[in-house]
């Protein structure tokens, strides 16, 4: 899978003249002026919220939410790609392969290298295995586009509450602890088993009311369930209407109380009017809370032959990332992509106000072009093990 982005902030105008000195003062030689012009305040992934960039008003409000949102994307791109080159390289190296192999250095290429090597591993091992998992899911952070938003608006009034939470979050979408009766699912995950008694997207542990991948010697189920599971489920469990279960994680769907610290699985709808910036600046708000969401690593259930043991094992443990990266995260930050760089066209100009808001281009763009880099190759190397395990694409 190939991005094919037209990456707009490469070709922004910068009438710096300043930027000639760099070959001749270097960036060794401390003073106020090199800090500027070498832009030792951008990192992939840094808070910037302190930095000031040296323009005017709006100008500075909406070039500090596009230089935050450049910074959360670039770094969650990053992370990404680390994720699955560590799973990938796990599942070669269980299965045996010589940890010498890979020599490559940059990321993007040592994520391809690692899983095309675990792919030539797995073999025919995968020809009968039976997978099931929980669809992947990531929750945006409402609290990161809201606290961005209050400074956008320059409005210190403009505080997210629960309540707000709530009410800008689309029907559907919201999620959090209930306290009550909860209609809907009770969202765990590989590392969280919940209370259920429903369908179970996962591993149920306890009494299947059907067929059973797998099972104690005691009769109980410890695999995927094709009825309604009662006990416990570590993935998400869609709760009977007639449930009469707590949820003892976060609920999605409704709540007969109101929702403790609730979240949204979407952007927040925009915020009152006294609360809104400019589109510039809440657009690079949306796509920092997006590259920020948190994405839960869904259950995975896995049934083969005695011979597959260790092929089960290691993806058991290892296959939940990529599924992340391949159905949920990867597309997640595919779409943030196209928010950047439309953010970053509406703010051609903006930065020629500053010698050290045009200088911080510089950093940025090779970081959002290693971005690109990094979430195809996060892409195409986790899409490619799907195609190994015969997992279809999620619609």
């Amino acid at each position: 899978m190939n991005i094919r982005v037209t990456w707009r902030i490469a070709t922004f105008s910068l009438a710096l003249a300043g930027l000639s000195v760099l070959p001749v003062m270097g960036c060794d030689k401390a003073s106020e002026l090199q800090n500027d012009l070498c832009c030792r305040d951008f990192t992939p992934g840094a808070d910037l919220a302190t930095v000031e960039w040296g323009l005017e008003g709006e100008a500075e409000l909406n070039y500090g939410a596009f230089m935050q949102s450049v910074s959360d994307f670039t770094g969650a791109a990053g992370a990404m790609v680390a994720d699955v080159s560590a799973a990938c390289q796990a599942i070669a190296l269980d299965l045996g392969a010589d940890a010498a192999t890979i020599t490559a250095t940059k990321p993007s290429e040592r994520a391809s290298a690692w899983c095309e090597l675990a792919i030539d591993q797995l073999g025919d091992a995968t020809a009968d295995l039976s997978i099931s998992f929980q669809p992947p899911s990531c929750t945006v952070d409402a609290s990161v586009q809201a606290n961005c938003e209050a400074r956008c608006s320059a409005n210190v009034e403009c505080q997210l509450t629960p309540a707000e939470v709530i009410a800008r979050c689309e029907p559907g979408e919201l999620t959090g602890r209930c306290e009550g009766q909860c209609t809907g699912s009770c969202e765990g995950s590989a590392n969280l088993a919940v209370n259920c008694e429903g369908t179970c997207q996962g591993t149920c542990e306890g009494a299947c009311d059907g067929d059973c991948s797998a099972t104690t010697d005691g009769g109980d189920c410890r695999g995927q369930c094709e009825g309604t599971c009662t006990g416990q489920c570590r993935g998400s469990c869609e709760l009977a209407a007639d449930a009469q279960v707590e949820c003892n994680a976060d609920c999605s769907g409704s709540c007969d109380v109101q929702f403790k610290a609730p979240k949204c699985k979407a952007e927040l709808r925009p915020p009152s009017p006294e609360c809104e910036g400019t589109v510039q600046c809440s657009g690079s708000c949306e796509a920092s809370a997006s590259a920020r969401a948190s994405c839960k690593e869904p259950a995975v259930s896995i049934a083969g032959a005695a011979e597959a043991d260790a092929v089960i094992a290691t993806l058991q443990t290892n296959l939940p990332r990529l599924l992340v990266v391949a159905q949920a995260r990867g597309k997640l930050l595919l779409a943030n992509a196209e928010a950047v760089v439309e953010a970053a066209g509406n703010l051609e100009g903006e930065a020629t106000g500053s010698v050290k808001a045009g200088a911080c281009i510089i950093p940025a763009t090779n970081a959002i072009q290693q971005a690109v880099e990094n979430i195809d190759a996060s892409l195409t190397a986790s899409a490619n093990v799907m195609a190994k395990l015969e997992i279809a694409p999620r619609q």
